[in-house]
């Protein structure tokens, strides 16, 4: 059984939003994910175990409580969003009131998740996008539609647009909106600084967390004003939020831990590592392109994950070898 609480008695948790309205802002293969109000200052998400067979919102909240441990105690400057607790579908008691938030048809028990909810993009950022990227005859109904209200931006580096044309869709959805690559330089941003973050998460998660990462999701969005992610003797470099004319400040989330799994510190664990870092959707920059701006930012990306992963791992000692190893796995996987 796992040390972690399944509940605690934390601001924004069960208790402060049983009478708010809950509105559903995403849907995954696990469920739906439901969240109050944006300006609601309890701001959570409840993750529903309502989609398909085979996942576990148990096993998320245990590998969530993990990672968060993980990097809170770290000088990554990625955010994870706080998780308040694990709601089994059996608990009336808990459940008897939160019910009754969601609309008729999903007033039914299940094991659910509650964390803190990750800021949405603001509106000026959503309709620079919107007037960016959406097909000219769609920009009007785009900026007014109210499900892209629930933006959250998913950052490419390893995928750029191969064909740009006009969506042959009378929609364009800003939930979990892909930013590819090609996109990132047209908006002048700044890549290598993804990159670095990313590299430096997977080696806090790999060899500190020792979990492998399996179908994390990152996003850009805004940082909370609650944010504990953030110790108070964080460096200022991992406080700080990024600096964006184009986005705002923002910084670099992680979500979606219910597919990792426990890594083992040795050469079967780099290569489930790897096999994960490979099928996952291409957040990370790519070895083997063609492109000159990707091979870049492949060197960038590896750099900083070696360099981040020698100030966890002894070089010399036993794991010495694991970073360089994921490296040379994944480079001949490609």
């Amino acid at each position: 059984m796992s040390h972690f609480k399944t509940h605690a008695n934390l601001p924004g948790d069960l208790g402060n939003i049983s009478h708010e309205t809950l509105g559903r802002i995403g849907q995954g293969f696990c469920g739906s994910v439901w969240a109050t109000p944006t300006d609601s200052k309890t701001a959570c998400a409840i993750k529903r175990e309502d989609g398909g067979p085979g996942r576990s919102l148990y096993k998320d909240f245990i590998m969530h409580q993990r990672v968060f441990s993980s990097i809170r105690a770290s000088q990554s400057r990625v955010r994870v969003p706080r998780c308040h607790s694990f709601l089994p579908a059996d608990d009336s008691t808990r459940w008897d009131n939160l019910v009754k938030r969601f609309p008729e048809q999903f007033r039914v028990r299940c094991n659910a998740l509650v964390s803190d909810r990750i800021p949405a993009i603001p509106r000026p950022i959503r309709e620079r996008i919107i007037d960016s990227y959406c097909p000219a005859s769609l920009r009007a109904s785009a900026k007014q539609d109210e499900a892209n209200q629930d933006c959250l931006i998913r950052p490419y580096l390893g995928r750029r647009r191969l064909h740009v044309r006009e969506s042959r869709f009378k929609c364009f959805s800003l939930r979990n909106y892909p930013l590819h690559v090609d996109q990132m330089e047209d908006l002048e941003l700044d890549t290598s600084l993804y990159a670095r973050v990313m590299a430096e998460t997977l080696a806090e998660l790999y060899w500190r967390a020792h979990v492998d990462a399996n179908d994390i999701e990152f996003v850009l969005a805004p940082p909370r004003e609650d944010d504990h992610t953030i110790r108070s003797d964080r460096i200022l470099a991992a406080a700080t939020p990024i600096e964006s004319q184009v986005l705002g400040d923002h910084v670099v989330w992680i979500l979606d831990f219910d597919c990792c799994k426990e890594m083992p510190f040795d050469e079967t664990g780099v290569e489930q590592a790897a096999k994960a870092f490979r099928r996952n959707d291409p957040f990370y920059p790519r070895p083997g392109r063609r492109n000159i701006n990707d091979q870049r930012l492949w060197s960038e990306f590896k750099d900083h994950f070696l360099k981040a992963s020698n100030a966890i791992v002894d070089v010399g000692g036993v794991g010495g070898h694991l970073p360089a190893l994921w490296i040379t796995l994944v480079e001949q996987g490609s």
